[in-house]
């Protein structure tokens, strides 16, 4: 199973360098836009862009309308953020040029590694990296901050401003993030902010099986005068990117989850192999691989059918703004 982790990886790699000889460009302005709106996993989904989408899972549409936007809003903590980091939150927010609720996913997905990857992003980086997959990389600075650099021109600075990790994938996170695209055709870096309000929820099926439900609005402000209008007459397409790039980020993650259940050991390998994750970090990785093995050993129920009925009922976690 890791051995099929390793060789979809590589030829998800091989899409995409094919596709960025292809799309070189026209890729300019959707780099900036998506590789600084780090949906799920920072800013790593623009790394697999262009590889098909994996139907291992259930989505729901995406929408940029109002009542999302506004429902979006309401979800953020305010009260709970603390300054100066609500003021940039803000600013991005009432200014956004573009925004989009990216497609609602409902994925088989062990609860607790799922956690555990959104609160190690420099996890999937250097699990991606080791495979030849991306030239992302994710250097943690603080505590819930990174640089982030996608070797193609795009940096940045990325930050949880605030987190609520409930039992049960039972999630509310919002990132924030700050970076340029140093490149032609343009003389200066382009730059962007972008706000992110992850949601997410988990139920059990009466196979035994954990479904995750992910949820992800995303705010992007340009500060440059003129790119604004650019990016908006190509936001269709750059917003049909960002759908895909999301919903094969999450098929990668449902796949790390399964592959931790069937071959723990072979997960405890690819853990000592990580190059740029703490040993606490490691450790802790092999310890959710072991576990969800234990959970699923028992398990002798057929799969689920389509779990469409299922993204009805899984309640993303509500946070009241106060």
């Amino acid at each position: 199973m890791v051995g099929e982790l390793l060789r979809n990886a590589r030829a998800a790699g091989r899409a995409v360098r094919a596709a960025a000889a292809k799309r070189r460009g026209r890729s300019i302005i959707l780099r900036l836009l998506v590789s600084l709106s780090p949906c799920l996993l920072l800013c790593c989904a623009c790394s697999i862009s262009h590889a098909e989408p994996r139907e291992d899972g259930v989505t729901l549409g995406a929408t940029s309308d109002r009542s999302a936007r506004e429902e979006a809003i309401r979800a953020i903590p305010w009260k709970q953020i603390a300054e100066p980091q609500r003021r940039k939150l803000q600013y991005v927010v009432q200014n956004a040029s573009m925004y989009r609720r990216l497609p609602t996913r409902v994925i088989d997905c062990d609860p607790d590694l799922f956690t555990f990857l959104l609160q190690h992003p420099e996890v999937v980086v250097d699990v991606w990296q080791m495979m030849g997959v991306s030239r992302v990389t994710l250097q943690q600075v603080a505590d819930r901050a990174y640089k982030a650099d996608d070797g193609a021109g795009t940096t940045g600075s990325v930050s949880y401003l605030y987190t609520n990790w409930g039992p049960g994938a039972q999630n509310l996170a919002v990132v924030y993030a700050d970076g340029a695209y140093d490149g032609k055709p343009f003389i200066k870096p382009l730059r962007a902010k972008t706000a992110i309000v992850l949601q997410s929820g988990a139920v059990q099926e009466t196979n035994g099986r954990n479904y995750v439900t992910v949820r992800v609005d995303s705010f992007v402000c340009i500060e440059q005068t003129g790119i604004e209008l650019v990016a908006k007459t190509v936001q269709p397409w750059i917003n049909k990117t960002a759908d895909r790039n999301f919903i094969e980020t999450l098929g990668f993650v449902s796949t790390f989850s399964q592959t931790a259940e069937k071959n723990p050991q072979g997960m405890q390998r690819l853990a000592a192999r990580l190059k740029t994750v703490d040993a606490p970090t490691r450790d802790q990785l092999v310890h959710l691989c072991y576990r969800a093995a234990q959970r699923y050993a028992k398990d002798d129920a057929p799969e689920a059918a389509e779990p469409y009925v299922l993204a009805q009922r899984v309640e993303l976690s509500k946070v009241e703004a106060k």
